[in-house]
Formats: C-alpha cells, structure tokens, sequence
C-alpha cells in the first residue's frame, strides 16, 4: 500500500492521469484527487513518476510493504520539499522547514558557512539552507530512503534545444496555444480565480487569456513607485474589475517578523515583501489569485540579459544572476568571518554545468533558472501563499510554455529593441500595443526613500548594535555603512570604498538588517 505523507501543489494533467491510471476520481475533492493519482503514479512509474506530471508539486510516499520512503519535487520548483537526516540515521521530512521542528531528532543549528552566500546573493541559493543538515529536494530530483540508507537522484534535466523552423508568428501561435492551455487545466470549474496586475505585458497577458474577473494592483502613495494607472487602464480595456491595494510604509516595515516567519530563510527581496503586504489584504476578498511568475526567466525579461555579450567578453566569465550585491571583498569587509572556501564562483560554476554549450542569452538563462528562479521567485510565491492563506497559481509556469521557451531561439527572446519578442507578439494580438509592448518597470518599491525616515529605520539602527550583530558583523564596519547610507559622518573613515558604491548602500542595510532579524527570530532572542 503507497500511503501520501505530505503533499503540496496542483496537478494541471489530472484528467489525462485519471484515464492513464485508470483511478477513479469522481466525488473527490482536488487533494484527494491528486494524493490518489501521485500514489497510483508511483507504483505504476516509480522514481521517473515526475516526467507524467505536469504542475507543481512536493510529495513524500510511503511503501507499507517495502519501508520505502520516496520524496520527490516538480521539475522548476514552485513547491518545497525539505529533508534532514538525524544522528540517529532517521529521516525527517516535511514541506516547511519548521514543519521539521518538533519532530525527534532534530537539532535546530544555524549552518554559518552560508551567511555570506545570503549576503552576496540576498537569498539562499542551492539545496543548502540556513539551517544546518536540512535539505531542499531538489527541481527535477528526488530522494529515496530504505534501511537507513539515502539515495538522491534526477528524473528530470534542464535542457535547451533551439528550433530554427520556425518564423516569429508561428512562435506567438504556440505561446497563445499553450496558455490557453493552461488557463484551461489550472483551475477546477468551480473555482473562480482573480489576478495580479501590473502595469507590464505579463500579467496583463495573463489577465486577458483568463477568466479572472478582478485585477490587483500593489500601489504607492508615491506614484512614481507605482503602476496602478496603468494597470487600472488595461483591466478597464479588457472589462476587469480592478483594486489598487495601497502598501504604506507602517504595512511595510510592520509585516517584517510575520513576512521572515513563513518564509524561514532570509529574503532582502523588497518586491517579495510587497507582494506579502498586497496578497494579506486581497486574501480578505479572494481566494485564488493568478500570478505571471516565469514569464521573465522563461522568455528573457530582464535588463540584465541586454548585457549579456559585455558579460561574456570577461576572461573566465560567471554569472552570479540578478541581485547579487556583494562580492568578497565587501563580505570581508561587514562579517567578522569569511568562508574562503565557500565560494560563490565555485558554486556558480557547479550550477551552470554544461551550459557553456549554449549560447550567451541561453547560458544565463539556464544559470537564472537553476538559481535565482527557483530559490528567489518560486519560493516567494511558495511562502507567500503559505504566509498568508492565498492561492498564488502560476500560469506561465505550465510545461507546456516551458517547453516553448527551451525550443526558442534567443533571437525571438531578446532582439535590438524589445524583450521577450514572441510573448509580446502573442500578446499584441489581445492587448493595446502600447501595453503589449510597455518598458518593464520592474515591480518598483520606494524602500530606498522610506529607510530614510527615521522612525522607519529606527529598528534597523537598533539592530545594527544588537548582540546578534555583534556575534556575525564588525559593528564599526556596519555602522558606518548606515551612517553613509543616511548620510552622516560615518564612525570610520571610508574615503573611497562608500561613494563608489553609493546606489547600494540602501541595499546592503537592508540586506544586513533581514539578516539580524532573522537571526533573531529563529536563534536569537525572540525565537520561538
């Protein structure tokens, strides 16, 4: 008997399985639906289970005949799968890290090696957590435990395979093909979904091939922060209801503990605690929310990939991804001790293996996906769901697009005007070309503004001379960085290093003070 331990996700081809399977679903509700089908694929598939699977999702299986225990986690990631092996040699396991908390055997230790990796890349990146000895499953992967013994392994590659058949028209046919499709198997007719709107081509795409009938809006008192205008525009243009949901610096900077408590790692993403303000209020007045996560990572949105060539001019090249803001000499420089041989350009270079083949768009897409999109983006909207009771569904993150974006060529992803060339195509079909083909704004946040109110930053000044700042940072190091931030004297003198770095010194604040609040929350003084 296959017996579901833990689940978490969404199953877009349960029909197909139903049939496939010959398991009878009828009367189910939609986790006693895919709890069956992911058992019946488990006996029927065993470890490749995944490559029947289009959706996301996290599963621990059960053999009562064998005392098989088998984990398994979608191939991009969207849901999480930890896993952590005790002295004794159990293994525990469980779709949050503090799920893992209670259970016997477990020694809740901070892994210090990886202090510097979060500071430099503002998330945790890999398998590896903060918590040391616990494990993310990872994309693609999965893992296997019987009489005492672990195995781990891959039923699923990250591949790019370019098709050079194909005119820009036909590209946009199968992008419009496939989120019809997806729009079609990602909710149950009797769910009815809404949507986060921006003022950018994605979520106004997704807002037009969905049925949602209110689009959402995180906005600013400050609108230069904001894109509520636009976006109200294009839902009135599709005939949406539409809702700003007004974040204020209080909603902010007061959702920091309950924002670093669901997420159980450390995440200086401003857009990611945004989002966590926005969906608490929309969870008032929905339940289901679509989100246009993938859409960028998929189809190339971001303005880094514009200098991909410069990148690759460099000798011994590595992409270290979007938000990485501290190079070594700069975690040298706040943390009292570094970890040589923790290096991130080693750990870049084990997660871009075999990419080099590809061309330089694809090369740091593949880097992005293996990252920054699984570690960062999925796991904000994992947490964020989790955190405050919303669904977030994800169409663009539907195999069926993905496997468009891997056929792809990069010139139908990035030419010498736009990016994401075919998916603006697709969407110029059902939206004003003014919003199918908008500058991406990139989820703007007026942190940078806010810090510099003082009784905004008043905790962080507190936190930069706590005793947990104390035990990672050199406090004089610092205190000077926030002095230069607000722009005193700094306590130590730094004639050259701050002004050439002045545009991040809002980031690297805020970067050290999650840290410390984090540290605080889960090992520190107000542990729970």
């Amino acid at each position: 008997m296959i017996e579901v331990k833990a689940y978490a996700g969404l199953i877009r081809n349960h029909r197909e399985l139903a049939d496939e399977l010959n398991v009878d679903v009828q009367g189910c509700t939609r986790t006693e639906r895919e709890q069956k089908l992911l058992a019946a694929a488990w006996q029927a598939w065993g470890d490749q289970m995944g490559n029947h699977l289009n959706g996301q999702f996290a599963v621990a299986l059960f053999d009562t005949e064998t005392n098989e225990l088998f984990l398994t986690r979608d191939q991009l990631g969207a849901e999480l799968l930890f896993y952590y092996q005790t002295d004794a040699g159990d293994l525990l396991y469980a779709t949050t890290i503090t799920g893992l908390f209670d259970q016997p055997g477990f020694v809740r230790e901070l892994n210090r090696e990886l202090v510097q990796f979060y500071l430099g890349f503002t998330y945790v990146p890999g398998e590896e957590t903060l918590f040391k000895g616990v494990y993310k499953v990872e994309p693609g992967g999965f893992a296997r435990f019987a009489d005492g013994t672990l195995e781990l392994g891959r039923y699923w590659e990250l591949t790019f395979e370019p098709d050079e058949s194909k005119t820009l028209d036909e590209w946009a046919d199968e992008i419009e093909q496939a989120m019809e499709a997806s729009m079609a198997s990602i909710c149950d007719e009797d769910e009815q979904p809404d949507s986060f709107l921006s003022g950018g081509v994605d979520s106004s795409y997704m807002l037009a091939k969905s049925r949602a009938r209110c689009g959402y809006c995180a906005s600013y008192e400050d609108q230069e922060a904001s894109e509520e205008d636009d976006a109200r525009a294009t839902a009135q243009y599709l005939g949406r209801n539409f809702e700003g949901v007004r974040i204020s610096s209080e909603d902010f900077f007061g959702t920091v503990d309950e924002f670093l408590l669901a997420y159980e790692q450390p995440s200086s993403d401003v857009a990611g605690l945004a989002l966590y303000c926005a969906c608490k209020q929309v969870a008032q007045k929905a339940s289901l929310c679509f989100s246009g996560e993938g859409a960028d990572e998929f189809f190339a949105g971001y303005g880094v990939y514009r200098r991909v060539n410069r990148l690759r001019l460099k000798p011994d090249p590595v992409y270290f991804g979007t938000t990485y803001i501290m190079n070594n000499s700069e975690q040298r420089r706040y943390l009292k001790t570094f970890y040589p041989l923790r290096s991130a350009r080693a750990f870049m270079r084990q997660r871009e293996a075999d990419s080099r083949k590809y061309d330089p768009l694809t090369w740091m897409l593949y880097v992005d996906l293996r990252t920054y999109f699984e570690g960062s983006i999925l796991f904000n909207s994992t947490k964020i769901s989790q955190g405050t009771g919303l669904d977030i569904r994800m169409p663009f993150c539907d195999l069926r697009i993905f496997d468009i974006a891997r056929r792809m060529p990069s010139r139908f992803k990035l030419d010498g005007q736009n990016n994401k060339v075919a998916l603006r195509a697709a969407a110029a079909r059902v939206l004003p070309h003014e919003v199918a083909y908008r500058r991406k704004l990139g989820f703007p946040v007026p942190v940078r503004s806010w810090l510099s109110d003082q009784e905004c930053n008043a905790d962080i000044r507190r936190a930069f001379e706590s005793e947990a700042a104390a035990e990672f940072f050199d406090l004089d190091e610092i205190g000077a960085l926030l002095d230069a931030f607000l722009g005193t004297k700094p306590r130590v003198n730094h004639p050259v290093w701050f002004p050439r770095h002045k545009a991040l010194l809002w980031r690297h604040v805020w970067t050290i003070y999650v840290f410390i609040r984090w540290y605080e929350l889960f090992f520190g003084k107000d542990a729970r």
